[in-house]
């Protein structure tokens, strides 16, 4: 996916092409979708059937692009082989010189969408998800929500949990530049200064335990859950997997961080 990735990526285009750039955009987040679905998530995915467009530089095409048409099949069901195949042709159509192939482990696990709803409604019912507390009255103080006893009002421990997620989703963005980190250059230096010394910081001061080691050590390519998370509480560990979350998609798109 990494040379796919390099082809299609919407920045490729942004300068000269900025229509045809978000055409890429759309199309490669639907892909990578479908693909982390199966290999993160273990999901099996629906049955669809998507006609996707990207574009790529070619000297011979109208205005410098050639536009690359493909469909994309799911079945909703164990389809490695369709999927393979679909990007196979699509490999070929851009100029790739290499077959799509699945990691040792994708598809070992997968489980349908119900499967996996049903698997949560489970762990709900035990009290396994609901690690939340009080209620909060600012976002500041959403992430100390997992520090606290537990409410014993069921509802209650539900507002908690979709407090810390939405906190979570708000700050994502943040979450990614931190990510990105490892991949600046020395050009990107104020970028790099800015998440060290602004980002974090203020990230910290709301209450999220960041630690430079950890991050330092996602820079570097360390990718072990259990090691990142030593120690930390629960929204804390929700915010460093966030920052492991987009290290690994940096990580697919350009490779392993440099050293």
């Amino acid at each position: 996916m990494t040379a796919l990735v390099r082809l299609v990526h919407p920045d490729v285009l942004a300068a000269t092409h900025p229509e045809l750039s978000r055409v890429n955009a759309d199309a490669l987040a639907h892909v990578q979708g479908t693909l982390d679905g199966v290999q993160k998530s273990k999901q099996l995915p629906g049955a669809k059937v998507r006609r996707l467009r990207f574009y790529v530089r070619d000297a011979d095409g109208a205005s410098g692009v050639r536009e690359v048409p493909f469909v994309l099949r799911t079945t909703g069901g164990d389809c490695r082989n369709v999927v393979a195949r679909d990007l196979g042709s699509l490999f070929a159509a851009v100029g790739i010189e290499r077959r799509f192939t699945w990691g040792e482990m994708d598809w070992s696990t997968t489980r349908t969408v119900e499967e996996v709803e049903e698997e949560r409604r489970r762990r709900r019912d035990h009290g396994e998800t609901s690690r939340s507390s009080a209620s909060v009255e600012d976002e500041d103080a959403v992430p100390h929500a997992y520090r606290d006893p537990m409410p014993s009002n069921p509802s209650m421990r539900k507002k908690q949990t979709m407090d810390v997620h939405q906190a979570l989703k708000q700050l994502d963005s943040a979450f990614e530049a931190i990510a990105a980190c490892a991949w600046l250059t020395e050009e990107d230096a104020e970028r790099k200064r800015i998440v060290q010394f602004e980002v974090i910081p203020h990230l910290v001061s709301q209450g999220w335990v960041l630690k430079g080691d950890t991050i330092e050590a996602i820079w570097r390519g360390e990718r072990d859950e259990t090691a990142l998370l030593d120690g930390l509480d629960g929204g804390s560990s929700l915010a460093v997997l966030a920052v492991l979350r987009h290290a690994k998609n940096f990580e697919r798109m350009y490779g392993a961080p440099p050293t």
